[in-house]
């Protein structure tokens, strides 16, 4: 909460507001393309988004995603040329920054949600996402394992499939492995997931000062896994 008087985080607050989608009429979550403008004013990726579907919440933009894509803009040298992969990735904004900064990408979801997937990952960086079917708990080698970063945002919002996303983080990785986890306010299975993660994963906090000084919010986390 703000303290009276405080003109930055009154500053941060309206800022964060400004890009914020999730208070957003419908017709800005799921009719409307999401347009994202690139840090360094090159380019902009334009997702497609759909209203939801009885197989999941991958239809539309996440803030989460945006406080990632953000992130990884910021630090994109970092992931030139790593293997990367996006995990339930949803609309695709984080597997296309990705792309952006020069990393070999896969993205997955599940089968329902692909075709909206493939869509805006060849509209928007054309042959360089693998996009794959994946389904939390199976099989992971399909997917070309191990990568040196696995991203996953909003996954926390099914209590009972925690053991599943953390058997498929894990068959992701290598020992040097980075994993970035952010969600937002869909958070029901988060508990669940630090007692479950902290078998396979020591789990810390990406502070904010890492994160874009703008596109950083008060109820988006993101965590850092790194492999025991």
């Amino acid at each position: 909460m703000l303290e009276p008087g405080s003109n930055n985080d009154l500053a941060r607050f309206y800022q964060s507001w400004a890009w914020k989608r999730e208070h957003r009429p419908d017709k800005d979550r799921f009719q409307r393309p999401y347009i994202h403008e690139l840090e360094d004013k090159s380019n902009q990726v334009k997702i497609k988004q759909a209203r939801f579907k009885a197989a999941g919440f991958a239809s539309t933009v996440w803030d989460s995603s945006i406080v990632v894509s953000k992130y990884l803009e910021r630090w994109a040298n970092k992931y030139r040329g790593k293997r990367c992969i996006d995990l339930s990735a949803g609309c695709g904004l984080v597997a296309c920054i990705l792309a952006w900064a020069g990393a070999h990408v896969t993205a997955t979801d599940l089968q329902d949600n692909l075709q909206l997937l493939r869509d805006n990952c060849q509209h928007n960086a054309s042959g360089q996402i693998l996009v794959l079917e994946h389904t939390w708990g199976s099989d992971t080698s399909p997917l070309g394992p191990p990568f040196d970063v696995v991203v996953a945002c909003d996954v926390m919002y099914v209590t009972e499939l925690v053991p599943e996303l953390v058997s498929s983080l894990a068959g992701l990785c290598h020992s040097g492995t980075e994993v970035l986890l952010a969600h937002g306010r869909n958070r029901f299975a988060e508990e669940a997931f630090m007692r479950e993660a902290a078998t396979h994963f020591t789990v810390s906090r990406v502070e904010p000062c890492e994160l874009h000084p703008v596109y950083q919010c008060s109820d988006v986390d993101v965590y850092r896994l790194t492999p025991l």
